[in-house]
C-alpha cells in the first residue's frame, strides 16, 4: 500500500510547511530551535507523515515539539512513535490532558473503531492566552471549547519577504461531538453549543489573514497547494471571517434540528 499521501506536502507559507493529507491535517513550523509539528493524524498515517517530511527534507529526529489542537484520536494518533524518535515535548490544553491519559473516555477511538495506540500526559499543559516562542517563531493559543471542552485556537506569527502576517487554526469545528444524544450520554455541559457560539463570536475579533484547518476541507488546502504551485497568492484578509461565519451557519442548522 502506499505510504504517499494524496495532497502533495508543500511549504504554504514562510517556514510554515503542510504533510497531512485529505483525512486530517498535520502541519510543520521549521524554526531555530527544531521542528514543530501541529497535530499528528490518525494512528495508521506515521509513515505517510514520514514519507512527506523526507521529501522535503526535514529529519523526523529534529521535531523538537508536538502541539495538538484538541484530544481526538486523529490529531493525536502519531504523537507517541514521533515522540520516540525525536524525544520531543508534547502539549495540548490542560483541559483536554485528560482525553490523551485516557481518564475521560472522549478520545473517539471507540466510535472510529481505532484501537489506541496508547494513553500518555502531555509534557505541557496549555491555558487560555499562553504564548511560547520557538527561535523566532511565536505561538498563541486561546481556548475554544464546544468540540472538546479543550479545545485550542491557535495563532502563528509567520513572515515571507519582509511581510508578517498571522496564520491561524480553530482547533476544532466539527459539530458531531455538539448533538444532544453526545452532549447528554458524555456528561458535557449542556450548554456546550452556547459556549461553542460565543467562541466563534469571539475569535472573530482576531485579525487572521491565513486559515488553517485542522481537516484540509475547512480551507481548501488543496486548493492553497495549487496556488502555491501556480505563484498564487494563498493569504485573505476575509477568510477567517468567512469561516467563522459558515461554522455559525451549520451550528445553527443543528440548533434547529435539536
Amino acid at each position: 500500500m502506499s505510504i504517499m499521501s494524496d495532497i502533495a506536502p508543500f511549504r504554504m507559507y514562510g517556514n510554515l510547511y503542510f504533510v497531512g493529507s485529505s483525512r486530517v491535517s498535520v502541519h510543520i513550523l521549521k524554526t531555530e530551535e527544531g521542528l514543530v509539528v501541529i497535530d499528528t493524524g490518525y494512528p495508521d498515517m506515521y509513515d505517510q507523515i514520514i514519507e512527506s517530511m523526507r521529501i522535503l527534507s526535514f529529519d523526523p529526529a529534529d521535531i523538537c515539539a508536538i502541539i495538538h489542537s484538541h484530544g481526538h484520536i486523529d490529531h493525536t494518533g502519531t504523537t507517541l512513535r514521533l515522540k520516540e524518535i525525536s524525544g520531543a515535548k508534547t502539549y495540548i490544553s490542560r483541559i483536554d490532558n485528560d482525553i490523551i491519559n485516557g481518564t475521560r473516555d472522549l478520545s473517539w477511538c471507540r466510535e472510529l473503531g481505532i484501537e489506541n495506540p496508547g494513553d500518555f500526559d502531555a509534557d505541557v499543559l496549555i491555558d487560555d492566552g499562553d504564548e511560547f516562542t520557538f527561535g523566532t517563531t511565536k505561538i498563541r493559543f486561546k481556548l475554544a471549547p464546544g468540540h472538546t471542552l479543550g479545545t485550542l485556537a491557535i495563532f502563528i506569527d509567520l513572515c515571507e519577504n519582509g511581510e508578517k502576517i498571522t496564520a491561524a487554526m480553530h482547533g476544532g469545528t466539527g459539530l458531531n461531538t455538539l448533538n444532544d444524544a453526545y452532549i447528554s450520554a458524555n456528561g458535557l455541559p449542556s450548554d456546550m453549543r452556547q459556549v461553542f457560539r460565543k467562541g466563534l463570536h469571539d475569535l472573530a475579533n482576531e485579525r487572521v489573514d491565513l486559515v488553517l484547518g485542522n481537516h484540509p476541507q475547512q480551507n481548501d488546502t488543496a486548493g492553497k497547494l495549487q496556488k502555491v504551485l501556480s505563484g498564487e497568492k494563498i493569504t485573505d484578509p476575509n477568510e477567517w471571517q468567512t469561516f467563522l461565519k459558515n461554522t455559525e451557519l451549520g451550528l445553527d442548522l443543528l440548533e434547529a434540528q435539536a
